[in-house]
């Protein structure tokens, strides 16, 4: 699953990529996709061709079989090429219409991440302030060991800039400290890390019956929330029950200019890497770990990786292991995914990518920006996606683009 990006050639739409599992995509506007395979860190190989009608990459037999989920790993909505919200003044007077009765006098919890959505996300709720009188909740929630320190740097320089309260939280130092000893990293399918951003959230809405929680999830992020959220839009709903989704219609194209607007850009998109995540995630794809902020204790990770190789991975070398960073994946997932790149690295003529370009693609987007057509209505933007998905097409674009 993965969201689109914009290639973009001297600020113009060339095409769009998007990264996820172990796989990069790199798509033309009329529909034309190249499918990679990451070989390492820095390099990753056209296996387009080398696709079975799933999409799947198979290769070898018995011990040596190989398998790679490519197209699966990579499923996504259309890229939605245009300004949903080009006015943000504008859209907080509308939803002040739609929702001001519900929120007025309210709580409204916002998880934050300091990412791209979160920060839209506080920068819509802080324009509605200015129209009704809510109170926010700004709530962030640090991983010790495997999130860069650097994270809380980025949100306590945000919550100055914006002038807001963030309740700092962070996982037990200790008992996170234990559970990699005991369990090892963590790995896709078991992100026992992940309860800690959840339990805070929960026990504040346990608090408050009366608490509105934000959530950032968007149309165009990941196919099983375009199904989720397409049907909200087309109900125009924006607050069902305690739920409160103020950004769900936003494009690519609007967050980026909200935040860049901000001046807020997150330190991780500016290395090239899609998403703001734990700098140890499992679900990061291998190319994102070129580049990798610092850790607090790498030598508390290093001891943990080697225990995690001895006990699940010693099938293959600890240097491997590392550089692979094979403990995203269970161990037999890892084999297969393993001898499938070996199958692939021994073939000849296939096209490379390099993770530079990919890192200079994704953080161009930052660093220009993104110039797109504007919408008159701010839920033509699922109906644009839902016509592109109907055909078979990476990119929406508005009807006269």
């Amino acid at each position: 699953m993965t969201e689109l990006y914009p290639l973009l050639r001297r600020g113009e739409l060339a095409g769009v990529l998007g990264s996820g599992g172990e796989a990069t995509k790199l798509c033309s506007v009329e529909g034309g996709c190249r499918y990679y395979l990451w070989i390492s860190k820095s390099s990753g190989v056209d296996v387009t061709g080398l696709l079975d009608r799933r999409g799947i990459l198979e290769t070898g037999q018995g011990g040596d079989r190989g398998f790679a989920p490519v197209k699966p790993w990579l499923l996504s909505p259309p890229y939605v090429h245009a300004r949903a919200v080009p006015d943000l003044d504008e859209y907080a007077r509308m939803l002040a219409r739609w929702v001001g009765r519900e929120l007025r006098g309210r709580r409204v919890l916002l998880g934050f991440s300091g990412g791209k959505d979160s920060m839209a996300a506080l920068a819509v709720l802080l324009r509605l302030q200015e129209y009704i009188d809510f109170k926010i909740h700004v709530m962030f929630v640090h991983i010790p060991f495997l999130e860069s320190p650097r994270s809380v740097e980025f949100v306590e320089k945000a919550a100055a800039r914006l002038g807001v309260e963030v309740d700092m939280r962070a996982a037990p130092r200790r008992e996170m400290k234990s559970l990699l000893k005991w369990k090892g990293m963590p790995r896709r399918g078991y992100r026992f890390c992940t309860m800690y951003k959840a339990r805070p959230m929960r026990e504040e809405r346990k608090k408050d019956p009366r608490l509105l929680e934000v959530v950032g999830d968007r149309l165009t992020e990941s196919p099983k929330r375009f199904e989720r959220l397409s049907k909200a839009a087309a109900n125009r709903v924006v607050l069902a029950g305690r739920k409160f989704r103020p950004t769900y219609m936003f494009t690519l194209a609007d967050i980026v200019e909200v935040v860049r607007g901000l001046g807020l850009v997150h330190p991780d998109y500016l290395d090239g890497v899609p998403r703001v995540a734990c700098t140890l995630c499992p679900y990061k794809a291998l190319h994102e770990f070129e580049k990798l902020p610092p850790l607090e204790d790498p030598e508390l990770i290093e001891k943990v990786l080697e225990k995690t190789w001895r006990r699940w991975y010693s099938w293959t070398s600890l240097e491997v292991f590392r550089e692979q960073h094979l403990w995203r994946f269970g161990s037999g997932e890892a084999r297969l995914l393993l001898n499938a790149k070996k199958a692939v690295e021994s073939a000849e003529g296939l096209e490379e990518v390099s993770s530079r370009e990919v890192a200079e693609a994704y953080r161009r987007v930052w660093l220009e920006g993104v110039k797109a057509p504007a919408l008159d209505d701010p839920w033509r933007a699922a109906e644009l996606a839902l016509r592109a998905m109907r055909a078979g097409l990476p990119v929406a674009v508005p009807e006269d683009y």
